[in-house]
C-alpha cells in the first residue's frame, strides 16, 4: 500500500502543469537594483581575452578572441543566456549568436528590436520597443507596447511568448513616442520608466508624459499579466522636451522620507536651446501601485486602463476580487498621479556647471550593507565628467584631473561602462580600444567581520586587524568562512532523546551581530533548530529530532537576498548524542509524505485557476487533473491523451510557441 502511494504521487507529479518558466532572478549586490551591463572585464587593468558574462544573477567566464569582437563592441552586448558554446545577445538592435566563442551569426527575427532588453535567464527577455512616429504615419507592421521574447539557441530564431498589443488596429494614430528610459528591480518587482508622447485627436494636442510600469517577477512568463501603471505630466512638459530620464531610489538611511523616490530629468528648453535638470519625487511610489490595483478592482473612477487611456478613451475598470500581482480582467490598471507629486527641484548645481557638455547621466547604488550611491554625469571630453557621491549637499566628487591617463584629454568618442567585478567605472575609446578603469572602493564600507566575509568575499575583501580590506590574493574559502568571525565555545546538553527537553544552549566567543535581512541557521546533522533567540554570546533554540547519531553543532549566518554572498559558520568541537525512536521517525516520514501530497493538490488547483482565469493566456480547457489521477489509480498507468475543449476566453495577449 505504501509503495502504491509513492507511485501514485510520482505519477500525479507528471500532470502538474508548469505555471511559469523563468525563475525569479536573485541578483548580485552590485546589480541588485539594476543590471548595468551583461559583459565585464575580469582584469580591466591588464585585459587580454577574458570576459565575465552576467545574466539574471548568474555569472560565467569566457575567453573570446579579439579577432572575433572588439572590446568596445562586446561591452555593449545585451546577453540573454549563459550557454558558452551558443551565447545569444542583442547588439545595435540586432540579435546574434556566438558559436563556440569563434563565430558570430545573425539570428532570425521578423520584428525590430530596441536596446531596451531586460534578460531574465532561461532564454527569455523583456523587450520594450522604441516607437518614434512624430507624423503619426501607419507603420509597416504592428508593434507591441511590451513583449516577452524567447531566444531559441537551437533553431537560432526569436519568438514572442507574451505581449501587450494594440487595443485596436489604429493605435498608431495616437502614439508619437514610446521609449523605455530606465528601469529598476527590487523585492521581486520590476519598474520600467517610460517617456511617451500621445496625441489627442479630439482636442488636437500632444501630451508628453512620464510613465512607470510595475511587474511582479515571481509571475515568471506571465509577468505582463501583473502590470500596473502610473503616469504624470507637468506644465513645463508642454514646452520642454525630455531628453534624458533616470530612476534615483535612495535605500537605507536618508535625511528625509518625502524625497526617497526620485526621477531625474534632463530637459531641453527650445526657446533658448539650453538644458535644464529637473528632479521630481514621490513619497512612496511602491504603495501607489497597490492603491491603483485596488482602486481598479473596486471599479473606482480614479483608475482607468492603460491602452484605453493612450487612445483618450474611457477604460472602465471591472469590479473584481483583488489579488496581489494579478489584475484579472483589468488589463494594466492605470492612474494619473500628477496631483500627488510631492516636490520638484529646478536647480542642480552639479549639472548646471557642465550642462552643455553632459551626454548621459547614470545612477549607481549599492544596497545594504554598503549603502553607497553615486551619480555619474558623463561628458565629452571625459575630463569634465562628474563621478560624485549623491547627497543633498555638498557633492563629494572624484577629481579626474589627478588621474594620469591620455584618455582623459582626447576628444575622440569614448564609451562609459560599469564593470561588475572588479566593480568600477570603465572608459573605452571606440577606435583604439584604449581604456581607463576607475575602481569603486567597497571593502571599507563593511564595518564588521560578518559583513566583510558574507558580502565582501567575492569582492576580494578579508577581515584583517579588525578592519575590512581588499586583498586579491587566492583564498581558501573554508578557512575564511568557518570559525573565523565567531566560534562555538560551549554547548548543552550533550544528550537528546524524545523523553528529554530539546532546548539547546550555545555559547559563542563573542556576541553575534546580525541584521534583520540575515538568517541564523543552527543544526546538528539533519536535526534543525527553531525558535532561535540570542542574548549577547548565548543562543537558545528548540532542536527538532529527526535522525539519531553523534553530531557537531553548526551555527551559520547567511543572507539570501543577493546571489553573491557566502555563508559563514562556526562548528563545535564537541558532539551531541541524539536518539530518535523508530515510531517517531515513521510518523515524521508519513507526515512529510502527506505534506507533499497536500502541496501537490494546492499547486494543481492554483495552476488550474491561473490557466483558465488569466486573459493574458491563450489556453485550451483540459479535463480536470483529479479525474485523470483517479483513473490512473485504477489502471495503474495514465492515459497518453487528454480531451480538451476550446477556450471561450477572449485572447488579449499574443502568444507564439517556442
Amino acid at each position: 500500500m505504501f509503495t502504491h502511494l509513492l507511485i501514485w504521487i510520482f505519477q500525479f507529479c507528471l500532470f502538474i502543469p508548469k505555471a511559469y518558466s523563468f525563475r525569479t532572478p536573485k541578483h548580485d549586490i552590485a546589480f541588485y537594483y539594476k543590471t548595468h551591463a551583461s559583459v565585464f572585464l575580469t582584469n580591466p587593468d591588464n585585459h587580454a581575452t577574458s570576459y565575465g558574462i552576467y545574466v539574471a544573477g548568474k555569472t560565467i567566464k569566457m575567453n573570446i578572441p579579439k579577432s572575433v569582437v572588439n572590446v568596445s563592441d562586446i561591452l555593449d552586448w545585451k546577453v540573454v543566456n549563459l550557454i558558452e558554446d551558443r551565447l545569444m545577445f542583442v547588439h545595435k538592435n540586432k540579435p546574434y549568436i556566438l558559436i563556440y566563442q569563434q563565430r558570430i551569426k545573425k539570428m532570425n527575427y521578423s520584428g525590430e528590436l530596441s536596446d531596451s532588453i531586460i534578460a531574465f535567464g532561461d532564454n527569455e527577455a523583456l523587450h520594450v520597443p522604441t516607437i518614434f512616429n512624430p507624423n503619426l504615419t501607419k507603420p509597416v507592421y504592428k508593434w507591441n507596447y511590451i513583449e516577452l521574447l524567447y531566444f531559441d539557441d537551437k533553431n537560432e530564431k526569436i519568438s514572442v511568448l507574451r505581449s501587450l498589443p494594440w487595443l485596436k488596429d489604429d493605435d498608431w494614430k495616437f502614439i508619437k513616442e514610446w521609449k523605455m528610459m530606465d528601469y529598476i528591480h527590487f523585492d521581486n518587482k520590476l519598474y520600467l520608466l517610460i517617456k511617451r508622447s500621445i496625441s489627442d485627436e479630439k482636442n488636437s494636442n500632444v501630451t508628453q508624459e512620464i510613465s512607470i510600469i510595475q511587474f511582479c517577477l515571481d509571475k515568471g512568463s506571465e509577468l505582463i499579466s501583473s502590470a500596473v501603471e502610473v503616469h504624470f505630466t507637468r506644465p513645463e512638459f508642454i514646452t520642454n522636451q525630455i531628453i534624458d530620464l533616470i530612476f534615483v531610489f535612495i535605500f537605507g538611511p536618508h535625511e528625509t522620507e518625502y524625497d526617497r523616490y526620485q526621477l531625474h530629468t534632463t530637459q531641453l528648453r527650445p526657446s533658448n536651446n539650453t538644458k535644464i535638470y529637473d528632479i521630481y519625487f514621490l513619497r512612496d511610489i511602491v504603495s501607489l501601485f497597490a492603491e491603483t490595483a485596488i482602486e481598479c478592482s473596486s471599479a473606482s473612477d480614479k483608475s482607468t486602463l492603460l491602452r484605453h487611456y493612450l487612445r483618450s478613451e474611457v477604460g472602465e475598470c471591472k469590479k473584481t476580487s483583488h489579488k496581489s500581482c494579478s489584475t484579472m480582467e483589468n488589463i494594466v490598471p492605470s492612474r494619473n498621479v500628477s496631483d500627488i507629486l510631492t516636490g520638484r527641484y529646478v536647480f542642480y548645481s552639479l549639472f548646471d556647471s557642465r550642462a552643455t557638455l553632459v551626454q548621459k547621466i547614470q545612477f549607481v547604488t549599492l544596497p545594504y550593507p554598503h549603502l553607497k550611491r553615486n551619480i555619474l554625469l558623463h561628458t565629452n571630453p571625459i575630463i569634465y565628467s562628474a563621478i560624485c557621491e549623491y547627497h543633498p549637499a555638498p557633492a563629494q566628487c572624484l577629481n579626474l584631473g589627478t588621474i594620469n591617463s591620455h584618455l582623459l584629454i582626447i576628444s575622440a568618442q569614448v564609451n562609459f561602462y560599469i564593470n561588475k567585478h572588479p566593480i568600477g567605472f570603465f572608459y573605452v575609446e571606440k577606435e583604439t580600444n584604449e581604456n581607463l578603469f576607475i575602481p569603486i572602493e567597497v571593502c571599507s564600507n563593511l564595518k564588521t567581520c560578518t559583513q566583510c566575509i558574507i558580502y565582501g568575499f567575492y569582492s576580494d575583501c578579508i577581515w584583517s586587524n579588525s578592519i575590512c580590506v581588499h586583498d586579491n590574493q587566492p583564498k581558501n574559502k573554508a578557512v575564511i568562512t568557518v570559525n573565523n568571525c565567531f566560534k562555538v565555545i560551549a554547548i548543552s546538553p550533550l544528550v537528546f532523546n524524545s523523553s528529554l527537553p530539546t532546548r539547546l544552549t550555545i555559547q559563542l566567543d563573542k556576541p553575534l551581530i546580525k541584521d534583520d535581512q540575515e538568517q541564523l541557521v543552527i543544526q546538528a546533522g539533519d536535526n534543525h533548530c527553531t525558535d532561535i533567540t540570542t542574548n549577547e554570546v548565548f543562543i537558545n533554540c528548540s532542536l527538532h529530532l529527526t535522525k539519531s547519531g553523534h553530531f557537531k553543532i553548526d551555527v551559520s549566518l547567511r543572507s539570501d537576498r543577493y546571489a553573491d554572498t557566502v555563508v559563514i559558520s562556526a562548528v563545535s568541537t564537541k558532539k551531541i548524542y541524539i536518539v530518535v525512536s523508530k515510531s517517531r521517525y515513521t510518523i515524521s516520514i508519513l507526515f512529510v509524505i502527506f505534506s507533499i501530497f497536500t502541496i501537490f493538490l494546492l499547486i494543481t488547483y492554483t495552476n488550474y485557476n491561473k490557466k483558465h482565469g488569466n486573459e493574458f493566456l491563450e489556453v485550451k480547457r483540459s479535463t480536470r487533473i483529479m479525474n485523470i489521477a483517479s483513473k490512473s489509480m485504477k489502471s495503474k498507468k495514465f492515459s497518453r491523451s487528454r480531451k480538451r475543449s476550446p477556450s471561450t476566453t477572449k485572447i488579449i495577449v499574443t502568444i507564439q510557441s517556442k
